[in-house]
């Protein structure tokens, strides 16, 4: 391998350019196979947006093609790179190189455009949750949202959302909250959950709506301006359940007696080290990190945002964990989108946003190159497959040798028999307890894989 300050110095020079149609320096040596910094170049400009190119994404994308050529060379070494768990985590490693390439730019965009425009106001609402089961087959799905239908119809009907909430929902937090999620702001949910409660009316009751947990339905009660976020030190002193009455009213005079104490200009950050019984914070003069809606109880929300001069402090307050006092530091209101976009960009490039940017390509693309599939061709699939294939002994036999269409997209057709090997190669990952839902995840990873495959080849 290369020593730190060379593979700095060929970064430096691929983001400059130049070096391409010269002759191209060895980037790294494994085994006996030396990797050119042309090579790199091709594949990193590929995969990532031209405009991004930088020190940092460069050193991080050559850490995963390091990994990646490191795992070829290892699997080849030892006579593995032909098995279905070598393939499996090659084809990971592909996606990851390829994931900064999977996405439109435009439509990166207008996500970052929609974070920051929710991001001005802060949402209100409750929810009630109808899990659904791993791997759900249609008639799971079905049963859940006829289900959520009755359950929405009892509210339409006059019965009150926490009465409901605490009798059907399949949210553990239920009991504490009947449903109620207080106020929360953008980039704290899923994605499709924030994109129900930033678009559904106040006052109004959603439609179901599906996420990974399952379904939903949400009664949006305020759109407020979004406070921003605040910086606060505290002092904590607590009152557990189960705490006797002489054990409170201990606790009590004791905030008492620290709020004496700072009236008479003593130090909070000293009242804070010395009384205070949220250790991580006392140590710290009290301090804690900047926040905003959503990330602490409401009271102790509502109390810090309620100070309007910075070192002004609050007055005792009681909440379900104890008695604090708070002391405004700081706050920050919501930035402009120049302001807040490496943040943004940052957020929405992780989680289910990066996998619904994905999507969205791969359906664009899809629609470009007049993509068609033939389900039915799955047939003879379905009837074959059983529970052998969630334990990875699951036998193609002559399913492989299907020959009829499968998908076609541009002027490449693919047959059955593809798609029966692939599964064949990708048992036993524990992803799944239903053969029949397995295999249509797999077809859905099998699409996308050909479509990107195919977008791969035309520009290539």
């Amino acid at each position: 391998m290369m020593k730190k300050g060379m593979l700095l110095l060929l970064l430096a020079a691929m983001m400059f350019g130049g070096l391409l149609g010269q002759d191209s320096p060895v980037l790294m040596t494994i085994g006996d196979e030396k990797v050119s910094l042309e090579e790199f170049e091709r594949i990193y400009r590929k995969n990532n947006n031209p405009t991004s190119l930088n020190r940092q994404s460069a050193e991080e994308y050559l850490e995963l093609f390091i990994n990646f050529k490191l795992k070829v060379k290892e699997a080849e070494s030892l006579g593995m790179d032909t098995t279905a768990r070598f393939l499996n985590e090659l084809e990971g490693y592909r996606r990851q190189l390829a994931k900064p390439y999977l996405v439109d730019e435009e439509d990166k965009e207008a996500m970052m455009k929609e974070a920051y425009e929710w991001s001005k106001y802060d949402i209100k609402a409750s929810h009630i949750l109808i899990r659904l089961p791993d791997s759900p087959v249609p008639e799971d799905t079905m049963a859940a949202y006829e289900k959520m239908m009755v359950i929405r119809d009892r509210i339409l009907g006059g019965e009150a959302f926490e009465t409901v909430a605490r009798a059907t929902s399949e949210d553990e937090s239920v009991r504490q909250n009947g449903g109620n999620l207080n106020y929360f702001t953008v980039l704290s949910m899923v994605y499709p959950f924030e994109h129900v409660a930033f678009t559904t009316p106040v006052g109004k009751l959603s439609m179901p709506f599906r996420t990974d947990y399952g379904y939903h339905i949400m009664m949006v009660y305020d759109k407020r301006p979004a406070r921003g976020q605040v910086k606060v030190a505290h002092i904590f002193i607590r009152t557990p359940r189960g705490m006797d009455e002489e054990g409170k009213l201990m606790a009590y005079q004791k905030v008492q007696m620290v709020y004496d104490s700072l009236k008479m200009g003593v130090d909070f950050g000293e009242l804070a080290m010395h009384h205070s019984e949220d250790p991580a914070s006392a140590r710290e003069g009290g301090n804690i990190p900047w926040f905003g809606t959503g990330r602490m109880i409401s009271e102790f929300e509502d109390a810090c945002f309620a100070i309007e001069n910075k070192g002004d402090y609050s007055m005792p307050f009681k909440t379900f964990y104890g008695w604090h006092i708070v002391k405004l530091i700081d706050k920050q209101g919501i930035g402009t989108f120049e302001e807040m976009k490496p943040e943004l960009q940052q957020k929405i490039n992780g989680g289910g946003r990066m996998n619904i940017r994905s999507e969205r390509f791969v359906q664009k693309l899809q629609k470009e190159y007049g993509f068609t599939a033939y389900p039915e061709a799955l047939v003879p699939l379905y009837q074959a497959v059983d529970s052998t294939l969630l334990v990875g002994q699951w036998k193609s036999g002559p399913l492989k040798e299907l020959d009829s269409e499968l998908m076609k997209i541009g002027d490449r057709k693919l047959e059955t028999g593809e798609f029966v090997s692939y599964v064949e190669t990708r048992q036993n990952t524990g992803k799944s307890r239903n053969p029949l839902a397995y295999v249509d995840m797999l077809y859905k990873e099998f699409t996308f894989e050909t479509v990107i495959a195919y977008e791969e080849s035309r520009l290539s």
